[in-house]
């Protein structure tokens, strides 16, 4: 497990969706900046839209200019469903256990599936990618890819490395918020088309199955936009975070105790 904690560092910022919206990538760090001037680090859930039809180098050298603005050193990314698996997946695969560093943006690197490392002596386990909820509409290897969604196999191996202190997912969990089961309990055919809604399922039953066998103190994952907290009685707490510049969509994780503040 590596250790990729920073010198002094004792909290992190953890964020929703950004697809690639600038006004959203401010929103978020300017009120981190204001808020936790001593954070550095910051880790994405996913939807960071990586090869997204937004210009892309315009976006990173934007991205990259917030970044520096307001003293963000890294962006460590659990991968979602729009992000390119295409460009993702092979990387992955010869490098499981190395982040990806953004060519162009090395501070911005993406986590393979199931990686382990550790900030400040609490263990974490990234375990990235979900069902597009709209594949229907999409074109399979253009803007949503089969590899975006966590396999069984995948699962499998990252629970047999036993327990960890928090979970970074992009997928939703069953059971973790009232507000997000509420959701998934009745789905907009606006949101969910037929083929997505049947994978949205399949891929949300791994993923629970994987948080329930590791069973860390706290998972965070977003996709569903919406800002929601769930505390079980077996001492796990689970947040859902909203969107880009959305309220929810940013909060602070303190690794000494791992209280969760909301910006």
């Amino acid at each position: 497990m590596s250790d990729l904690t920073l010198p002094g560092e004792t909290r992190v910022a953890v964020a929703g969706d950004w697809h690639s919206n600038r006004l959203g990538v401010r929103t978020a760090l300017s009120q981190l900046h204001r808020e936790a001037p001593d954070v550095r680090t910051l880790l994405h859930l996913g939807d960071f839209n990586l090869g997204s039809n937004v210009p892309w180098a315009a976006y990173r050298k934007s991205l990259l200019g917030l970044m520096h603005e307001f003293k963000i050193e890294r962006i460590l990314v659990t991968p979602g469903n729009h992000d390119n698996w295409a460009q993702l997946a092979p990387r992955f695969a010869k490098h499981p256990r190395d982040p990806y560093p953004l060519p162009g943006a090395e501070s911005v690197m993406f986590l393979p599936r199931g990686l382990r490392f550790s900030i400040q002596g609490r263990q974490f386990l990234s375990f990235g990618g979900a069902a597009s909820l709209d594949q229907d509409e999409r074109i399979a290897g253009k803007d949503w890819w089969p590899e975006e969604e966590p396999t069984q196999s995948e699962a499998d191996r990252a629970a047999s490395e036993g327990t960890a202190d928090i979970m970074l997912t992009h997928e939703a969990v069953a059971g973790g918020t009232t507000k997000v089961d509420a959701i998934i309990a009745r789905p907009s055919h606006q949101q969910f088309s037929r083929r997505g809604f049947e994978a949205s399922h399949r891929t949300r039953t791994i993923v629970t199955a994987l948080w329930n066998e590791v069973h860390p103190n706290v998972l965070f994952h977003g996709h569903m936009h919406e800002r929601a907290e769930g505390h079980l009685g077996d001492g796990r707490h689970v947040y859902s975070l909203a969107r880009d510049a959305m309220p929810g969509n940013v909060g602070v994780l303190d690794l000494t105790n791992l209280n969760w503040t909301w910006l």
